[in-house]
C-alpha cells in the first residue's frame, strides 16, 4: 500500500523527530553527566578549600591567643625572672600566670594544654599548675627546632606528647624581652580531635583524607591515601582514581602554614545514581511526546521556533556583557513572554550594577564620594600632575567633639549633622577639589591647584573654616560645631596617597592636640612631636617594672631659724632612649591614661622610706611634701592607703605633707574637703600648692583644712620689678598670715628675691638659690652638715 502524501510527511517526520529526539537524548545524557561531574568537581574543590580553612582557621585562632598572651608584660616579667625550675612556684607573678592560662584553656574546650618554657633554665610551665620535672629537655622536644628558626608564629609537626602519649601538634609563640628572646609560649592540641571537627563535611558520599607533613594519617577512614599517592595529583586537580572495581573522582589540597594535605572523594556510582532515574524517565515519557508531537509537529513547529535563534543571541549578549537588548516582540505566547523576560531581565541586571557601582563609590549616609572614589581620583591626579608647576592638597576634616553630640543627642541626629555639614562642604569647595566621607565624622578634600596660586589653598580652607562659625539647623534646633583640619601637600610632604593620608592625619592629630577648630599643615617637626609621645605612653608603662623612676628631694628654708629642715619630694623618669623626661610631659600622659595610682603609690612609699632611714640616722627634717593627683585623691580608698602606709613604714604622720593644687577643689568640692579634713586628722599637713594661678583662691582657702600656702614661682619671679605683683604678695602673705597659714615661696633664685620676700614676713622659701633637689645621700649629707 503506498502511503498518501500525509502519510509520507508523517512518516518523514516521524524520521525525522526520532532521529532528533535519539541524537536530543543521546547529547543530554552525555550533557547532563557532564554537568554533574563539572558539578562534583566544583564542588569537591570547594568542600577542599572549606575543610581547608576551616583546620587552618582553628590553628590560627590558638596562634594568635598564643602571641597576646606572650605579650603580656606580667609574663614577660615572669620570664625576665630567670627563676630555676624549683623555684617557678615562688613567684610572685607565678599565680597570676596560672590563672591567664586557666582561663585561656576554659576558652578554648580545644586546647589540650597551654604552657610557658624557659630556654635557657629547660623548665615548663601549663595551667593546672603543671611544672616539669628534671628530665624534661626543651632542646629535645620535637616543637623546639621548628620554633627555634621562627621569628614568631611556630606550627610543630605532630608529634607523641611527653605526658598524653597523644598525636599532638603545638603553635609556639617566642617570649622576647628587650630584643631577648627568654622562652616560647605554645598551646597544645591532640589531633584526635579531627575527626569531629572533619565528618560533619562529609554528606552526599563524599568523603576526606586528612594527612600531616610527615606523612601520617590524620584521617582516612576508607584507606584511600594510598590511592592518592599514587594518582599524584596535583594543588586543586580534580582526577578520577580507581581502587579495585570501584571509581572515583578526588581533589588535594595543601594547607598552608601547617604543610599538611587535605583529600576529597566521591564515587562514581554515587555521581551517576541521578541518571539512571533519569534515563528511565525520559524514555517513556519521549515515547509519548513522539506521538503527540507528530500529530502537531507540521503545523506548528516552524512558528514555535522561528524566533528562539534571535532570542538565544540576545541571551548570549546578555552573557556577555551587553546589556542594551531591544527584543520588541509582540508576540503574546510563551515565546514572546520570554522575549519579553530576557528584555526585562537584561534591563534589571543593568540597573542592579548601575546601583551597586553607585553604592561600591559612595557614602550611603550622605551619598558623598566614599574613600575608594577618593583614592581613585588621588591616584589619577598623581599620574596627571606636572610636579613642576603643580601641588596637591590632600586635606583631612574632623567634627570637634563629635562623639559628645552622637552620645548626648542620639545617633539619628548625629547622622543629621554629618549630612549637613557634606552639604555645607560641597558650598564652599574651590574649583579643580574633590571631597567626600571616610566614615565618622572625618571628611576627605583634595585640592589641586598651581604652585604659583598655593595661597588660593590657603584662603579656601579658611572659608571652609569660617564656615562652621555659622550654625546647623537640626530638626528645628540651631546646632554649632567646630572642626580641625590636617593637611598634606603633593608632591612636597609625600609622593604616595598612603603617605599623603598619613602626613594629613598626623596633621590633623596635631590640630586637635594644640586645641581643636584651627588648620594645620604638615610639617616633619610634627612626627616627631607625635613619635616621642608614643615613646613616652609605651615606655611609662614599663618604667615602674624597670626601675627607670627615682625622686630627688629639694630642701626648704625656714625664715624664722635660718635652716633647711623640710623638703619636697620630686619625681624624675631617666627614659632608656630619650633620657631624662621632664614631670610635665610624663605627669599629664600618666593621668591621662591612669598610670598615676601606681606612680603616685610608688613616690609615697619611696618618700616614707626616705624619711624612715632619715630618722635612723637622726637627721631632723620636719616634714617631706608630697604631691598628691586629683585623681588619687578622688579613689575611694586613699586616706586609708596612706594610713596603712604610715603604719607598715612606722613613720609619724606629722612628718609627711600632702601637697595639692587649687584645681583639685573645682570638681568634687564636698568629696575633696572631706578626705583633706580626714588627712588632717591623721596628723598629715596639707599644704596649697601653685596659689595664685586658678580661680576662686581666697574663697577656698577659708573652706580648706591647710597648713601651708605655697605661692606660684611665677609670682617670684616677677617681684623685683613689677610693683602690681608685689601688692599681690603683700595681699597674700597678710592673709594668709591673718587665716593661720604659713606661707612658703617657690622658685627663690637670687638674693634680691629673698630679701624682697624676708621683708614681706615669708615664713619658708624654696629655690635654688639655696639648693637644686639633691638624691637621698646628698640630702641627709646637706641636711647634717647645717
Amino acid at each position: 500500500m503506498k502511503l498518501g502524501i500525509n502519510g509520507k510527511v508523517v512518516v518523514a517526520m516521524f524520521l525525522v523527530v526520532l532521529s532528533t529526539m535519539l541524537t536530543i537524548a543521546i547529547y543530554s545524557y552525555s550533557m547532563t553527566k557532564d554537568i554533574l561531574i563539572d558539578q562534583v568537581e566544583r564542588e569537591l574543590s570547594e568542600k577542599n578549600r572549606n575543610v581547608g580553612n576551616t583546620v587552618s582557621s582553628v590553628f590560627e585562632q590558638k596562634g594568635e591567643i598564643v602571641r597576646q598572651l606572650a605579650s603580656i608584660p606580667v609574663i614577660e616579667s615572669f620570664m625576665s625572672a630567670n627563676e630555676k625550675r624549683e623555684d617557678v612556684r615562688l613567684n610572685k607573678d607565678y599565680d597570676w600566670i596560672q590563672k591567664a592560662l586557666m582561663r585561656a584553656k576554659e576558652n578554648n574546650e580545644d586546647v589540650n594544654m597551654i604552657w610557658l618554657a624557659h630556654t635557657e633554665n629547660s623548665y615548663f610551665v601549663a595551667d593546672h599548675d603543671y611544672v616539669s620535672d628534671g628530665l624534661y629537655l626543651i632542646e629535645e622536644r620535637p616543637w623546639f627546632k621548628k620554633a627555634l628558626k621562627n621569628e614568631k608564629f611556630s606550627f610543630s609537626s605532630p608529634y607523641i606528647d611527653y605526658n598524653t602519649n597523644q598525636l599532638t601538634i603545638s603553635i609556639t609563640y617566642p617570649v622576647i624581652v628587650e630584643e631577648e628572646k627568654l622562652g616560647y609560649l605554645g598551646v597544645d592540641i591532640h589531633l584526635a580531635g579531627l575527626a569531629d571537627l572533619i565528618k560533619p563535611f562529609e554528606r552526599d558520599g563524599q568523603k576526606l583524607v586528612l594527612v600531616s607533613n610527615q606523612g601520617d594519617i590524620l584521617y582516612d577512614p576508607d584507606d584511600m591515601w594510598a590511592i592518592f599517592q599514587k594518582a599524584q595529583l596535583e594543588e586543586q586537580e580534580v582526577a578520577k582514581l580507581q581502587k579495585g572495581e570501584e571509581s572515583y573522582y578526588a581533589s588535594v589540597r595543601h594547607l598552608d602554614g601547617l604543610g599538611w594535605e587535605i583529600g576529597v572523594y566521591v564515587p562514581e556510582d554515587t555521581l551517576l545514581k541521578p541518571l539512571v532515574t533519569y534515563e528511565r524517565s525520559i524514555i517513556g515519557a519521549w515515547v509519548i511526546t513522539i506521538i503527540i508531537l507528530l500529530a502537531t509537529l507540521s503545523v506548528v513547529l516552524h512558528y514555535l521556533l522561528k524566533d528562539i535563534p534571535f532570542i538565544v543571541r540576545q541571551i548570549n549578549k546578555i552573557k556577555h556583557g551587553d546589556l542594551s537588548v531591544k527584543i520588541g516582540f509582540k508576540r503574546k505566547d510563551e515565546v514572546g513572554e520570554i522575549a519579553r523576560a530576557v528584555e526585562q531581565m537584561a534591563l534589571q541586571i543593568k540597573s542592579q550594577m548601575d546601583e551597586m557601582d553607585y553604592q561600591a563609590s559612595h557614602d550611603s549616609l550622605t551619598g558623598l564620594a566614599n574613600r575608594h572614589s577618593i583614592e581613585r581620583v588621588i591616584d589619577k591626579w598623581i599620574d596627571e600632575i606636572d610636579v613642576i608647576d603643580e601641588i596637591m592638597a590632600v586635606v583631612f576634616l574632623d567634627l570637634d567633639q563629635f562623639k559628645h553630640i552622637n552620645d548626648s543627642k542620639g545617633h539619628a541626629y548625629g547622622d543629621e549633622l554629618l549630612t549637613e555639614v557634606g552639604k555645607r562642604l560641597r558650598e564652599w569647595l574651590p574649583e579643580n577639589s574633590f571631597f567626600g566621607r571616610f566614615g565618622g565624622d572625618e571628611f576627605v578634600i583634595v585640592i589641586r591647584a598651581k604652585k604659583v596660586a598655593v595661597h588660593q589653598i590657603h584662603d579656601s580652607l579658611q572659608q571652609i573654616h569660617e564656615s562652621f562659625t555659622n550654625p546647623f539647623l537640626l530638626l528645628g534646633q540651631n546646632v554649632y560645631i567646630t572642626a580641625s583640619i590636617g593637611v598634606s601637600i603633593y608632591p612636597t610632604d609625600a609622593q604616595s596617597i598612603g603617605e599623603l593620608f598619613i602626613d594629613a592625619d598626623t596633621a590633623l592629630y596635631h590640630a586637635k592636640e594644640h586645641g581643636r577648630n584651627r588648620i594645620h599643615f604638615f610639617d616633619s617637626n610634627m612626627k616627631d612631636h607625635i613619635e616621642k609621645g608614643l615613646k613616652l605612653k609605651d615606655g611609662l608603662r614599663e618604667a615602674l617594672l624597670c626601675g627607670e623612676f627615682f625622686l630627688h628631694y629639694q630642701p626648704q628654708l625656714d625664715m624664722g631659724v635660718g635652716k633647711q629642715t623640710s623638703v619636697e619630694a620630686l619625681i624624675r623618669w631617666k627614659h632608656p632612649e630619650l633620657g631624662m623626661v621632664s614631670p610635665a610631659d610624663f605627669i599629664p600622659l600618666a593621668e591621662k591614661t591612669g598610670q598615676i595610682i601606681a606612680i603616685g603609690d610608688w613616690v609615697l612609699d619611696a618618700s616614707l622610706q626616705m624619711i624612715k632611714r632619715a630618722t635612723k640616722q637622726g637627721v631632723n627634717i620636719q616634714h617631706v611634701a608630697v604631691n598628691v593627683s586629683a585623681i588619687q585623691l578622688r579613689e575611694a580608698d586613699f586616706v586609708d592607703k596612706i594610713q596603712k602606709k604610715l603604719a607598715y613604714y612606722e613613720v609619724d604622720p606629722s612628718l609627711l605633707e600632702i601637697e595639692i593644687t587649687e584645681s583639685i577643689i573645682i570638681n568634687h568640692q564636698e568629696e575633696t574637703i572631706r578626705k583633706l579634713n580626714e588627712l588632717k586628722n591623721l596628723g598629715i599637713q596639707i599644704a596649697l600648692d601653685d596659689f595664685g594661678t586658678g580661680y576662686s583662691s581666697l574663697n577656698y582657702l577659708r573652706m580648706m583644712p591647710i597648713d601651708r600656702v605655697k605661692v606660684d614661682r611665677s609670682f617670684i619671679q616677677k617681684v623685683e620689678e613689677d610693683s602690681i605683683v608685689q601688692a599681690i604678695l603683700t595681699a597674700i602673705i597678710t592673709l594668709g598670715h591673718s587665716l593661720g597659714f604659713q606661707i612658703v615661696a617657690e622658685g627663690v633664685e637670687e638674693e634680691a628675691q629673698l630679701q624682697i620676700l624676708r621683708d614681706m614676713n615669708v615664713n619658708t622659701v624654696q629655690g635654688y638659690y639655696y639648693s637644686r633637689p639633691l638624691d637621698e645621700e646628698a640630702l641627709l649629707d646637706f641636711l647634717q652638715q647645717q
